[in-house]
């Protein structure tokens, strides 16, 4: 499976891509990244579980929140949900011409905890996306996105003044273009029998060099994004179809369900059988309140 995000909006002469949730579609998207940062607001609808390298988040109608640049994402809700979500993707390659130390930013804006915290900058960054929205709804003409940019431009001011912490310095020149390609060699192939060392091979660096270029640009190892990646697709497996363990761990690029039972564990503290027995009494629960 090729790992997508929903479709987005590309305006010409505007640093960002735009998306708007389709209300004719399932809010649930597969695990996915992009090159750039994500901002996203959950106008109406329910709890929305958005996972982020593995690890889960609730948000909730009126929550606002950042995905860090090549963090694995993906998003699940009821089906039979109103939706209203949109937000935009930061073209990056502007981002650090623009403000260099972006390069070195860490967005910590993540709904009702950073409301709480930090009240008017939240506020800010809300007036400022609605305004981008709104702005887009009407055609687009040269004073129009001159409209826009002014509201971009104060939405990352204020990200980057309020919402950011900085991570540290890589020990290495960061090689990206490596780093992207292998990602989405593994995004589309994590089925298929490879790891650290075919993955070198395949692009012709050391395993020591690629390693070095994921801890740089992902912070962590080849072989552990390719566990992650395998992981998340075998939750949303689990979640979505009534496929049997041992299918799933075959589908996803374990060797056997013994492999995808330990490693499943690890991650969530639960066996898959347990995990999506869990989750379906959690989602009847759910769906009987609607």
């Amino acid at each position: 499976m090729e790992i997508l995000h929903e479709a987005v909006q590309t305006i010409p002469r505007l640093p960002f891509k735009y998306y708007e949730h389709d209300p004719l579609t399932d809010i649930t998207v597969a695990p996915h990244w992009h090159q750039g940062i994500e901002l996203n607001y959950l106008v109406s609808g329910t709890v929305l579980k958005f996972v982020t390298d593995g690890q889960t988040a609730e948000y909730r109608p009126g929550d606002l929140w950042t995905t860090n640049r090549r963090v694995v994402h993906s998003a699940s809700g009821p089906a039979e949900v109103d939706w209203v979500e949109f937000g935009l993707i930061i073209d990056d390659d502007f981002l650090q011409h623009q403000v260099p130390a972006s390069a070195n930013w860490q967005l910590t804006l993540h709904g009702a905890s950073s409301a709480s915290e930090h009240p008017q900058a939240y506020a800010q960054v809300r007036q400022h996306l609605v305004a981008i929205h709104d702005l887009l709804a009407t055609p687009t003409t040269d004073l129009v996105r001159l409209k826009v940019l002014s509201h971009f431009y104060q939405l990352v001011a204020t990200l980057g003044e309020t919402f950011t912490a900085p991570i540290s310095a890589p020990a290495v020149n960061p090689n990206q273009t490596l780093t992207d390609t292998v990602m989405s060699a593994i995004n589309q192939h994590y089925a298929d029998p490879i790891d650290g060392n075919t993955l070198a091979d395949q692009f012709h660096v050391s395993l020591t060099t690629l390693n070095q270029q994921f801890n740089a640009n992902v912070q962590m190892s080849v072989n552990r994004y390719l566990r992650l990646i395998r992981l998340m697709n075998a939750r949303r497996l689990l979640l979505e179809t009534d496929h049997k363990v041992a299918y799933i761990a075959m589908a996803c690029g374990f060797p056997n369900s013994k492999a995808f039972n330990r490693n499943f564990k690890s991650w969530k503290g639960v066996t898959p059988t347990d995990y999506r027995q869990a989750y379906a009494r959690y989602h009847r629960i759910d769906t009987s309140c609607l």
